[in-house]
């Protein structure tokens, strides 16, 4: 399977806080066939955030999480109208959301997403489209970087 899919992409989050947001990212995960149960990939996420944000600054966070409930491999996108508070680095609330999912026994293939996506947010045209683009050029924009 593919490790992005259009179906991962949702640009119409409903969520208003940083929980509610990432309830929203492990059902589809699910949805999309990458985790096996969405209220233990939730837990996941939340006790990663517990160590240090995700919030990366610039309106995006990059919530992750290596988990036992993930089956393979994936990235999904997400972005909303609402503004959330995320402790961002930068203090700014953030509405864009790349969400990796990682089996637990997947440490590389964990840093090595990370850390594509992480030198490309610096990037403001990149930033830009991530923002406001349709599900099929996210999928483009954000397959050009892990692939």
């Amino acid at each position: 399977m593919e490790i992005m899919m259009t179906s991962g992409i949702n640009v119409a989050m409903q969520g208003t806080t940083k929980s509610e947001i990432l309830r929203e990212l492990a059902d589809l995960a699910v949805e999309n066939g990458k985790v096996t149960d969405a209220a233990g990939f939730y837990k996941d996420l939340c006790l990663r955030e517990d160590e240090s944000t995700t919030g990366f600054g610039g309106g995006i966070a990059i919530p992750h999480a290596k988990s036992a409930f993930v089956s393979e491999v994936g990235v999904l996108v997400g972005r909303g109208a609402n503004l959330v508070e995320w402790e961002a680095m930068d203090g700014q609330p953030v509405q864009c959301w790349i969400c990796l999912l990682v089996p637990e026994t997947g440490g590389q293939e964990h840093l090595r997403l990370l850390s594509q996506l992480s030198r490309k947010l610096v990037d403001p045209e990149f930033v830009g489209k991530l923002k406001t683009g349709t599900e099929n050029e996210i999928l483009a924009l954000v397959q050009g970087v892990i692939s």
